[in-house]
């Protein structure tokens, strides 16, 4: 009797052990697991940091203290008569560096006051870069991204970017920044830069809103659908505490970043940004 009592004493610390040891395992696992994912995440980050110092060519404030911007460079241009017409702004980063690195580069996106400062690419594949990076590996942080649907040129009445809400701010996962009132006051541009100009927008909303997939419910060409849009976000933001909305003048062209809710799978967080007024050229 005192051995079967023996035998199911060791059996059972036997079965103790196994149970402490896969426990520990999955800790050490997990840990390993934790510092692959924070390794790759910074290994990312850096080749966003060295495509903006080799593709930069004037001096580009640092974020996010953003200091005034300098002055930019113009280019003449001539028209058909032989007079010179207004001067156009120079893009701050060069093209061709930028599709040096990536061919799907197309613009340059700025959100002054956040972490926001990355190129804009566009996949023959819808949503590749939800979960491919800049050099085309798989997994996060991706980049930020248009889909067919858009306009290259951000000539269309809604233009929606999509970024991954990341738990260190970058890509667009600062964007929940704006749901502070005195933020939402004080940060009030969002700066896009193509090869052809640079657009300045006006944020004038920042909320949740649903999580479906725009273009499907708002035609991007469409004036009616743009402004169809717009009455949707103020009604969205009249159940949102921490929305926020700046009254301005109806029409226009916008742009709409897009990023997830924490724990809250049905929504998606917008930042809109209503396009100012432009020089003429």
């Amino acid at each position: 009797m005192e051995n079967e009592k023996e035998r199911k004493w060791d059996r059972a610390d036997t079965t103790g052990r196994v149970i402490r040891f896969a426990a520990a395992a999955a800790v050490v696992m997990g840990i390993i697991g934790t510092a692959v994912y924070v390794h790759d995440q910074n290994r990312h980050e850096k080749q966003f940091e060295e495509l903006r110092a080799s593709a930069c060519i004037l001096p580009v404030p640092e974020l996010p203290e953003m200091p005034e911007m300098p002055e930019p460079e113009t280019a003449e241009t001539e028209t058909e008569d032989g007079t010179e017409s207004a001067e156009t702004e120079k893009s701050s980063y060069d093209f061709d560096v930028l599709r040096g690195t990536n061919e799907d580069i197309y613009a340059w996106i700025t959100v002054p006051g956040t972490q926001t400062d990355y190129p804009i690419l566009q996949s023959e594949t819808d949503d590749y870069y939800l979960d491919h990076n800049l050099d085309h590996t798989t997994g996060y942080p991706g980049c930020i991204y248009t889909n067919r649907c858009s306009s290259q040129d951000f000539s269309d009445e809604l233009t929606v970017l999509y970024g991954h809400n990341m738990k260190d701010g970058s890509m667009f996962g600062d964007l929940h920044e704006f749901e502070e009132a005195d933020f939402f006051e004080e940060h009030r541009e969002i700066l896009i830069e193509t090869e052809e100009e640079r657009l300045t927008y006006e944020i004038v909303a920042a909320t949740t809103f649903s999580d479906m997939y725009l273009p499907a419910f708002y035609q991007v060409t469409s004036e009616t659908d743009r402004d169809r849009f717009l009455a949707d976000i103020k009604k969205y933001a009249e159940s949102d505490t921490k929305a926020h909305l700046r009254e301005h003048e109806a029409g226009g062209k916008y742009v709409i970043l897009s990023t997830c809710v924490k724990g809250k799978d049905e929504l998606r967080y917008l930042v809109v940004g209503r396009l100012m007024e432009q020089p003429a050229t």
